[in-house]
C-alpha cells in the first residue's frame, strides 16, 4: 500500500533548500511550488518538493517560466492573491496582459477541468479553482479596455441552456482591448430575450453566441433565428460546444473557437 507522501512546513522547505523563509513564501505564491494550506500555514508534500528541486534552474522566472503551471498551482489552491502574483509576475516578464489569456487563464483551466473528468481533484477543488479565476479575469478586464474610438457594438449572450459565462467575459474582454463596445448578455438566456435585447442595443455591428458545452444545437438554432429576426449584422457563433459546419448550416455567419479568433473575423469583416 503506498503511503501518503510526507508534508513539509514552508520552514522544513526552506531548511532544505538553504535559503530564507519568505523565499520559499514568494516561491509559493509565486505558484512555482505547489502548496497547501492547512489551517493558518502552507504545507509542501515531499513529491512537490522533490519535483521542484529537479526543475529550480528554471524556476528564476523569466520569458521560459511555466507561467500557466504556476497560474493553474494558485488557482488548484484557491489563492486569489497568488494567482494575481502569478498574472503580475508574467507581465513582469514580458508578457502582453491580452496574452494573459491564452497563456494563463484558459489552459489552466482546460487543464483542471480533464483534471475534474479524470478524478484527478473532487468537482469542490474545480469550483473553488473557477471561481478564483473569474475574480482574477474581473480584475484583467478594465486593464483591457483602452482609449479612443470604439469600432461599434459587439452582443455577446449564449443559449438557454449554455452555464458558463467566465468563456463570455473573456472573449468580452479581448473584444474591448480591440476598440469594441461590448454588451455581454450572459448565458442561460432564452432565445426570445436574447433577440429582444439586441433589437434595443444601438450601434451593433456583430452579435456573438457563445457555447461551451455540445447538446445545445436546437437552442443554437432557436437562438440564432431570435437574432435573425431583428438584425442583419453578422452573427458568430463561437466555442467548444459546437463545430464550424453545425454553426454554418444553423445560419451563423462564421464560427471561431476562441475569442482571439472572433476579432480576427471581425477585422475582416471591417475590411482591415
Amino acid at each position: 500500500m503506498t503511503s501518503e507522501p510526507q508534508q513539509l512546513t514552508l520552514g522544513d522547505v526552506a531548511s532544505r533548500l538553504g535559503v530564507h523563509y519568505m523565499t520559499v513564501y514568494r516561491y509559493v505564491r509565486l505558484g512555482m511550488l505547489p502548496a497547501t494550506k492547512q489551517g493558518r500555514s502552507w504545507q509542501v508534500s515531499e513529491t512537490d518538493l522533490a519535483a521542484f528541486t529537479a526543475a529550480e534552474p528554471a524556476a528564476a522566472g523569466g520569458r521560459g517560466a511555466d507561467w500557466e503551471h504556476r497560474f493553474r498551482n494558485r488557482l488548484l489552491a484557491a489563492d486569489e492573491p497568488g494567482s494575481w502574483g502569478v498574472v503580475e509576475a508574467a507581465a513582469t516578464s514580458g508578457m502582453e496582459l491580452r496574452h494573459v489569456y491564452r497563456e494563463l487563464v484558459i489552459p489552466a483551466l482546460t487543464r483542471i477541468g480533464t483534471m475534474w473528468e479524470s478524478g484527478e481533484i473532487d468537482v469542490a477543488t474545480e469550483h473553488a479553482a473557477s471561481q478564483v479565476a473569474a475574480r482574477i479575469v474581473a480584475r484583467l478586464g478594465p486593464r483591457l479596455n483602452p482609449r479612443g474610438v470604439r469600432r461599434g457594438t459587439i452582443v455577446l449572450g449564449s443559449t438557454a441552456t449554455e452555464l458558463h459565462g467566465l468563456p463570455l467575459s473573456i472573449a468580452a474582454d479581448l473584444l474591448r482591448a480591440a476598440h469594441y463596445d461590448v454588451v455581454e448578455i450572459g448565458p442561460n438566456l432564452p432565445a426570445d430575450s436574447f433577440g429582444r435585447r439586441v433589437a434595443v442595443i444601438e450601434r451593433v455591428v456583430a452579435v456573438g453566441i457563445g457555447v461551451t458545452t455540445s447538446g445545445q444545437l436546437p437552442q443554437l438554432a432557436e437562438t440564432i433565428r431570435a437574432v435573425r429576426a431583428v438584425t442583419d449584422v453578422p452573427i458568430i457563433v463561437g466555442g467548444a460546444g459546437v463545430t464550424e459546419i453545425e454553426a454554418t448550416e444553423l445560419g451563423a455567419d462564421a464560427w471561431a473557437r476562441t475569442a482571439e479568433g472572433a476579432v480576427e473575423i471581425l477585422d475582416g469583416l471591417a475590411g482591415r
